[in-house]
């Protein structure tokens, strides 16, 4: 049709929308209009939507009716009572905030069982006796209707097999005719990258629900028998590929043949287009070929906002259109395409909306096309029903969605609930509109002119999907990143819906699944630029996901010592002058490592597989965290480099010492951070890592860092390794690892200057008032990803008692885990692939043995003939203070701990003793705050994972046994800082201080003695440096150190990088300490908000002791003293400070270095500095907070910004 024709359709699509409302407001019954009026009064009200979705969302969490009194009290009192509630609702409700809440053992089940009661136009109830009243009530009504039992996705294949049982009774029902299923609640796996695996078992459970559906048959009202009808919905953009996969080709089987079954396509994706065109095409064929025809449900889409939360956190483009012009004429499109009447022969359409204009579009297109038969209009149950019986009146059949919860499967029906509330109350939706809605109304009018609009808008809207990242053809710009750009942005992961990146894996597979007959990868040293092998010892790499076959896919010399002393001769020499670099220069050099990677991505991916065992979907993400680094740090170094005041350099030569367990990001991430700082780097990967160590080094050297900047020595950890750390030429040391790996080279190099991302026995705490279904799935992926070989993952499961005696929690938490598929890497179903060795130590007790009153909810399996492959273990009824509670194993094995409250939850986790990660799973915002201000974590998780940090957005690190050194976050804008040393050249620049302190009234006094000469003349030099010091202490507490800071502001997740003052803070006074050095680290204590304490030997004499003692060092010092105290009594004191502040490395007595070294303890011992934002990283420890505050897409009160 051209662009006349369909204006001409349009215009006679208002006349027959005209007729239809007119006749719907004669109908409307005096019930309906104060259910419109009551929907008028909620529109005019923003904030009662609010109030809405979190009563909906968390009356029904807790089973415990004074919780639920107590969250339903809280929410009132913070938003008031919605206004578009009736008097008498209002009534009930400030009754129950005024005396019945007190007795909620009465209160609560009336006010749940009103709000089902509300909800029960929209939602049917699924109780037997109820479920047979309505369709019975339906069907004498002569109106069809399609039973869709709500749920979100399952979690476990138990699950999924109920489920399926579900939809198999229903078609065998006499009373229903038709149902709706998602994919997702059949099958509990699907992965787009195990896209044919997916796909194949969909196939056989939907082989299932159709040979159910030819086998039965409904009567209809007028005595017509039809076979039973499954229509397959649409879920989010990710699964549009594989759902249509599975319906054609279960279809294709020659017993369906004859079979008609429907799908769901949402106009709200411009790829739906194309897949009707294709799916037109392909049921032409089998009609022709005497085959049944299909039908097609056309909607718009009702998951736009978990659509933009995905785009915004993936950083992909957002898949549906953005706006609803677009949106609404390619709805149009859509049924004017299959209206045609070849087309709509072999495709039925049902046209799906509440949209008066849209449905007479489509009527006035049936007739002009002659294909009355051939469609029928789909409204939702319980949503303006008097336009649904205006439509039968004249239109004739309409299909009702029917979404059915029983009152014990009534939580199923929240999300259902939340997504209609925002779908209804968009800006542009008809229904918006709907209350009081007349043809001669300015929203009329505007309704009008919008669907005329969109006909013009037709013939021009694109087509063309959004999210089109391709692998296998990935181009650059010359210009990327931050050394262009001057702004930071987080590089987005692989798209797995996307068929190209499927087949860019299939191809890496094909090239790093190595054979037996395939000759192994050498790989040498690196040392002074050059390849070292010669007749050094050398070890196999063995592919662990194949590890009878044997197959070394690698080989690699191991350095001596020899080795040792010759890399480190050129590490300080410096022989490329890299140290001599600008900071520009040397981001110039670094962005191109980020472009290298970027062009890496597959090697680094099919190399993780091959050496660790990683599957796909986990390294993927590693590279996109690498990329981030080499981007990120150069550029985050001008914080430091680009001061007036200050001259930063590198500390000299830095070993890089990497884990296997994360082989592409955090070796990446640390090499990156020492030459961002100016240093030389001795890279020495995990002897289980090499390969990947090996490709991760071509990037570097491809790139432009040269082989003498960057040398590459793979050595055993012990003798060799031992050497390298322990070198005085090393200036310090990166490391990722266990605890224990840290402690022994401080215990060999007690002044080592070690950064070190330690262990973590990570705690996720799930209260009664958390979505538990989330909360499962969560703590899975946290638990068991990378077969529980993070050091962040969650490895602890604490519930309050509510959710640990809830027996339905622990089926769905079992079923779940023991539904993870394991095996090999190679192989895309996996999720889980083999353990880096067979289980050994604590990880064989802790997978093998119960400890006292412990019981296994999932026993583990070693499967496939391979002592490195387990399923994952969760242990039950874990008591405080066992070995289970306390030992990190760092393996597929979940700690099941009870609660009696959060509170108690807290210390449990706390008591570890490590505070790496933690998670809570709670919908109550009190709660929440409870939390943060509770556990001792250096990265907190709420409603979410506690694994996957990303760069700036959640920079990583913790604290207490989880972190040896100054315990700077790595992704931080800090991290770099840590590598350089600093000389002060002038002093600080400060500008407004805007909040009064007790010190900058002090330093205003010391300012005004000194100009005037008050003070003696040798100490003037050292206040006036004080004065400015403090200054420039309190302008970067107010601008950088008290400060909440979010650099992305997510849509649906806050990430916030905060400081907490480090604790107890010793300022150590030695003789050869300015009077500066003592003052200012005093006031920086005090600023900081650390406990202070000031300690001197009992023999020393100072100028600082004789100024602390004057007035002016008594105002400096507060409530605290001078303790006199030895160095012994300084190192008995260490377990109960947090920190000691010397003023420079040289006088730090080699004792106290010892004492500190042999329980972990770090001493900062840079020179002071006046400059504060350097300075102030002392007493100070950053925690980072990502709070998923969306709920399935709503953002409650921020969708009011």
């Amino acid at each position: 049709m051209d662009q006349q024709e369909l204006r001409a359709i349009g215009e006679m699509s208002v006349e027959t929308a005209a007729n239809w409302q007119n006749r719907a407001n004669v109908l409307l019954t005096e019930e309906e209009k104060g259910i419109q009026e009551q929907m008028q009064r909620l529109l005019s009200h923003p904030t009662d939507k609010v109030v809405l979705t979190r009563m909906i969302d968390q009356s029904f969490r807790s089973h415990n009716p004074a919780r639920v009194a107590d969250q339903i009290n809280s929410i009132l009192r913070r938003y008031g009572v919605p206004d578009f509630f009736s008097k008498f609702d209002r009534l009930l409700v400030q009754m129950f905030l005024g005396l019945g809440r007190h007795f909620p053992a009465l209160t609560i089940p009336k006010m749940i069982e009103k709000m089902r009661h509300n909800s029960s136009r929209a939602i049917i109830p699924g109780e037997p006796e109820a479920l047979h009243a309505h369709l019975q009530k339906r069907k004498r009504q002569g109106v069809r209707m399609n039973v869709n039992h709500l749920g979100e996705a399952v979690l476990g294949e138990a699950e999924a097999r109920h489920r399926l049982e579900t939809y198999i009774a229903d078609l065998e029902n006499p009373e229903i005719e038709y149902i709706s299923v998602k994919i997702s609640t059949i099958y509990s796996q699907i992965q787009s990258l195990a896209f044919e695996h997916s796909v194949g078992v969909l196939v056989d459970r939907l082989s299932r629900l159709y040979r159910s559906a030819a086998d039965h048959t409904f009567e209809r009202k007028d005595g017509t028998r039809v076979p039973k009808f499954v229509n397959l919905d649409m879920e989010e953009y990710r699964d549009l590929e594989i759902t249509v996969a599975a319906f054609q080709r279960t279809l294709e089987h020659p017993d369906f043949k004859t079979h008609s079954a429907g799908l769901v396509l949402q106009a709200y994706i411009p790829d739906s287009y194309g897949v009707q065109q294709n799916l037109t095409a392909w049921a032409r064929d089998r009609v022709a070929a005497g085959g049944a025809p299909i039908k097609l449900r056309i909607v718009k889409g009702a998951n736009m906002e978990m659509e933009q939360l995905e785009s915004a956190i993936f950083n992909w483009p957002l898949a549906p259109y953005d706006n609803k012009l677009d949106v609404d004429a390619n709805y149009k499109r859509m049924i004017a395409y299959g209206m045609q009447p070849e087309n709509i022969r072999a495709v039925n359409l049902g046209i799906a909306s509440h949209n008066l204009f849209e449905l007479a579009f489509a009527h006035t297109l049936g007739q002009h096309f002659q294909v009355g038969d051939y469609f029928y209009f789909e409204m939702l149950e319980g949503m303006a029903d008097h336009v649904r019986r205006a439509l039968c009146e004249t239109a004739g059949d309409v299909l009702l969605y029917a979404p059915v919860a029983a009152k014990d499967e009534f939580i199923n029906a929240i999300g259902y609930l939340i997504r209609r509330l925002d779908e209804n109350t968009a800006a542009e939706n008809f229904l918006r509109y709907a209350p009081n809605l007349s043809t001669e109304s300015k929203a009329w009018s505007f309704l009008k002119d919008h669907f005329l609009v969109s006909i013009d808008h037709m013939t021009t809207v694109g087509s063309t999907p959004y999210r089109t990242q391709d692998r296998t053809a990935e181009k650059f710009p010359e210009k990327m990143g931050t050394f262009y750009t001057d702004e930071f942005t987080n590089e987005p992961d692989t798209d797995w819906s996307l068929a190209s990146n499927r087949k860019w894996a299939e191809a890496i597979r094909d090239r790093w699944r190595k054979g037996a007959g395939d000759a192994p990868l050498e790989i040498p040293l690196v040392i002074d630029g050059q390849e070292v092998y010669g007749d050094h010892p050398r070890r196999d790499i063995i592919d662990i996901s194949r590890y009878r076959e044997n197959i070394v896919v690698a080989r690699f010399a191991l350095a001596t010592a020899a080795d040792v002393q010759h890399a480190v001769s050129v590490a300080k020499a410096d022989p490329d002058k890299w140290r001599q670099k600008s900071l520009e220069e040397r981001h110039a050099v670094l962005s191109e490592v980020a472009m290298a990677l970027r062009r890496s991505r597959g090697d680094l991916i099919g190399a993780a597989a091959a050496n660790t065992g990683k599957v796909f979907t986990e390294s993927d993400v590693e590279v996109s965290e690498a990329v981030d680094f080499a981007d990120y740090y150069p550029f985050s170094s001008k914080i430091f480099s680009e001061r007036d005041n200050v001259v930063a350099r590198g500390k000299g030569v830095g070993c890089v010492v990497s884990p296997w367990n994360f082989p592409i990001a955090i070796p990446c991430g640390g090499v990156v951070a020492a030459l961002a700082a100016g240093n030389t780097v001795i890279f020495k990967p995990s002897s289980d890592a090499v390969l990947v160590a090996w490709q991760l080094c071509q990037c570097f050297w491809q790139a432009g860092v040269s082989r003498r900047t960057l040398q590459f020595l793979p050595c055993s950890g012990g003798s060799t390794g031992m050497a390298l750390i322990t070198h005085p030429d090393v200036d310090f040391v990166i490391l990722t690892g266990g605890t224990e790996t840290g402690m022994g080279m401080l215990s060999a190099k007690p002044d080592l200057y070690l950064s070190a991302e330690t262990g973590g026995k990570n705690a996720t705490i799930v209260t009664a008032m958390s979505d538990r279904d989330q909360a499962i799935k969560n703590v899975l992926h946290s638990a068991f990803s990378n077969c529980g070989q993070k050091c962040s993952a969650t490895s602890l499961l604490i519930l309050e008692k509510e959710v640990y005696g809830d027996l339905n929690f622990k089926r769905q938490l079992v079923d779940a885990a023991e539904s993870l598929t394991v095996g090999s890497a190679w192989d895309f179903k996996n999720k889980i692939g083999p353990l880096i060795h067979s289980p050994s130590g604590t990880l064989k007790r802790g997978i093998e043995e119960l400890e006292p009153d412990e019981s296994w909810a999932l026993k583990p399996r070693n499967i496939d003939d391979n002592p490195n492959m387990w399923t994952p273990a969760i242990k039950w009824d874990v008591k405080a203070g066992s070995f289970t509670h306390t030992t990190e194993l760092f393996g597929p094995v979940l700690g099941v701990m009870a609660a009696e409250n959060l509170e108690q939850a807290i210390e449990m986790a706390n008591a570890t003793g490590y505070g790496l990660t933690s998670g809570l799973e709670s919908l109550d915002r009190r709660e929440q705050e409870t939390w943060k201000e509770g556990i001792n974590a250096g990265n907190l998780y709420i409603n979410r994972g506690t694994t996957g940090a990303v760069t700036l957005r959640q920079p990583f690190g913790g604290m207490g046994k989880s972190a040896l050194g100054p315990a700077i976050k790595a992704g931080s804008p800090n991290y770099v800082s840590q590598f350089m040393t600093f000389e002060e050249i002038g002093y600080p620049r400060v500008d407004v201080i805007n909040k009064d302190h007790a010190l900058l009234r002090l330093a205003q006094e010391w300012q005004r003695k000194a100009d005037w000469g008050v003070f003696p003349p040798e100490t003037i030099a050292d206040v006036l440096k004080t004065v400015r010091a403090i200054k420039s202490y309190l302008y970067h507490f107010e601008r950088e150190f008290s400060l909440e800071n979010d650099y992305f502001h997510l849509r649906g997740q806050d990430n916030i990088l905060r400081y907490r003052p480090i604790g107890r803070v010793m300022v150590r006074i030695q003789s050869e300490d300015s009077l500066f050095d003592v003052l200012a680290r005093i006031a920086a204590v005090r600023i900081s908000g650390c406990e202070l304490l000031v300690s001197i030997h009992p023999d020393m004499r100072h100028t600082a002791t004789a100024f602390l003692t004057s007035k002016d060092g008594q105002n400096l010092l507060g409530n605290s003293v001078i303790e006199r105290q030895t160095d012994g009594d300084l190192i008995r004191l260490l377990p109960d400070i947090q920190r000691i502040r010397y003023a420079d490395p040289r006088r730090v007595p080699a004792e106290v270095f010892v004492a500190a070294a042999e329980i972990g303890f770090y001493i900062a011992r840079a020179p002071v500095l006046m400059e504060g934002r350097i300075e102030l990283l002392h007493y100070f420890i950053n925690q980072s907070i990502c709070d998923a505050y969306h709920r399935y897409g709503n953002l409650g009160e921020r969708s009011l910004i």
